[in-house]
């Protein structure tokens, strides 16, 4: 039943379908406490991860859902992208859906309740992800290196396993991606920060900076998210432009993630970007990827989204062997 419930809510404007999903998710209603169990444990410096399947920044965006979320069988989940200060975000309408391409764009703004307000929440989420053995990133977004030094700094008190450096949303207008002088400081000046940072890249750039940004991160041990959304023109939404997820943008997401590899990256890769089946799963981590995150999956079906790809990923593994 609860699955029609989520198809049904699909046909509802994007907006309200985002919102109804959450509240639905948030109140334990549609998590599938009996996710089907597979056996792929991913080591991540040190750290065994149950799978390579998990949430990637963008849908629970302040921590409300990770108590759920954690539930439902996935390896990893990324929290954010959090703001400093508090944001509501773009005007609506910001979502846009694409059925027959499995696709979505969004200009969400990067909303958020902001940092501090997170804080209080943190310890907690951090408890119940380590209790249900679920790799916790809390993914960051700064508009400026002081923004990301205060939050790193603030941040490194708290026992999760990674951070994600956002320096990709279309919401910056390209900011961090026009001055590589600015960037380049900010990926010197958080070397020193103990945990894993994962870099969020960008889709759409030139091949120039990808080679410049791989290989930054490559010498100081950084992990790289791959990749954002694509930013695209949509006159539908409020701001005239968003960022295109889903289908579409896998291929592209593949390509990038073996041109790092061939450039002789050796960290940790999340694959990020238009992961709807198991096979999936398994084509990018061939390529190259780690971990394997999801989320236009996620907004189309909810949390049933990650039951699905564990049992098709489950008998992708079987098949194989």
């Amino acid at each position: 039943m609860v699955p029609r419930l989520l198809k049904l809510l699909n046909y509802l404007p994007p907006e309200f379908t985002y919102e109804a999903s959450h509240i639905l998710i948030e109140s334990g209603v549609v998590v599938n406490y009996h996710s089907y169990g597979i056996k792929m444990p991913i080591e991540i410096n040190g750290r065994l991860i149950k799978n390579p399947i998990g949430l990637g920044a963008g849908i629970d965006k302040d921590g409300f859902l990770t108590p759920q979320m954690v539930r439902t069988g996935i390896g990893f989940i990324t929290i954010g992208s959090v703001t400093l200060k508090p944001r509501p975000g773009n005007p609506k309408p910001r979502i846009v859906k694409y059925p027959g391409l499995r696709a979505m764009v969004n200009a969400m703004g990067l909303p958020s309740r902001g940092f501090l307000d997170f804080l209080d929440r943190l310890p907690g989420l951090v408890r119940m992800a380590r209790r249900l053995g679920v790799y916790a990133i809390v993914s960051l977004a700064g508009f400026s290196i002081g923004e990301f030094l205060y939050m790193l700094d603030r941040i490194r008190a708290y026992d999760i396993d990674a951070v994600e450096i956002n320096i990709s949303s279309p919401t910056y207008h390209g900011s961090w991606l026009t001055n590589s002088n600015y960037l380049g400081d900010l990926l010197r000046l958080i070397d020193s920060f103990p945990k894993l940072l994962f870099v969020k890249l960008p889709l759409g750039a030139d091949m120039g900076f990808y080679r410049w940004i791989v290989g930054i991160a490559n010498e100081r041990g950084y992990g790289l998210t791959i990749a954002n959304t694509l930013p695209i023109r949509e006159s539908r939404i409020s701001v005239g432009y968003g960022g295109l997820s889903g289908y579409p943008i896998y291929p592209l997401v593949k390509a990038l993630i073996i041109k790092a590899r061939k450039w002789g990256f050796i960290n940790p890769i999340i694959g990020l970007g238009g992961v709807m089946h198991g096979w999936q799963v398994l084509d990018l981590m061939r390529s190259g990827a780690n971990l394997v995150g999801v989320v236009t999956a996620f907004s189309y079906e909810g949390p049933f989204a990650f039951s699905r790809l564990l049992r098709e990923l489950s008998m992708e593994v079987s098949e194989r062997h």
